[in-house]
């Protein structure tokens, strides 16, 4: 099986927002369905901790429309011409709507240093008959050596010590064999850490 990475650019919109069509979130089937548009480089997801759009139409539309903006970034894993997997996958000082929300919920996410450059892994979504077999792996580390070649000095994740199959963070095992370490804990919530650069 032979997996091609691409970036995520506005010319895959469609592409993008047909793999979230068919590729479910969780239990809660098709009212979760996100689009990912909650971790995007513009105030879209919260409004006072409700969100902003209720239903998956709406999600879609915003979607495809910040995909073209550019606001949603990250990569598209492919198979045979098919998107089968995604990594959200921003720059955390571009992201703070969705840092401030992660942190709500407990993530022990620090601020940014001035001069410090983070990529930040968002979530993995993978297409059910293709899970468990590395996809996100790759995902992984292709995202590291982009952003290495991009002068990040980071990348960072934020994950649980008790993942469950169906979450979409990555397991710690995940980034553990791509050079993690733990940087933050706080109970169940890990942040994980990956310098670029030489110290």
């Amino acid at each position: 099986m032979k997996i091609e990475i691409r970036k995520l650019t506005p010319d895959f919109a469609e592409e993008y927002a047909r793999f979230f069509d068919r590729t479910p979130h969780n239990d809660a089937g098709d009212r979760a369905k996100c689009y990912c548009i909650s971790f995007c480089s513009d105030k879209v997801y919260h409004n006072g901790g409700e969100h902003w759009y209720s239903s998956p139409d709406e999600r879609r539309l915003q979607g495809i429309q910040r995909v073209r903006d550019g606001n949603i970034q990250g990569y598209l894993a492919y198979c045979d011409g098919e998107i089968v997997g995604w990594c959200n996958a921003n720059t955390k000082e571009d992201c703070q709507e969705g840092i401030n929300y992660m942190r709500s919920y407990g993530v022990p996410l620090n601020e940014c240093r001035a001069g410090e450059k983070t990529k930040f892994i968002f979530c993995f979504a993978i297409a059910p008959r293709i899970q468990r077999m590395g996809i996100a792996t790759q995902l992984l580390k292709h995202i590291c050596q982009d952003a290495a070649a991009d002068g990040f000095d980071y990348v960072e994740a934020a994950t649980h010590t008790t993942f469950t199959q169906d979450g979409l963070r990555g397991p710690l095992a995940l980034y553990e064999k791509c050079g993690f370490s733990q940087h933050a804990v706080q109970e169940s919530n890990v942040v994980m850490r990956k310098a670029l650069k030489l110290c």
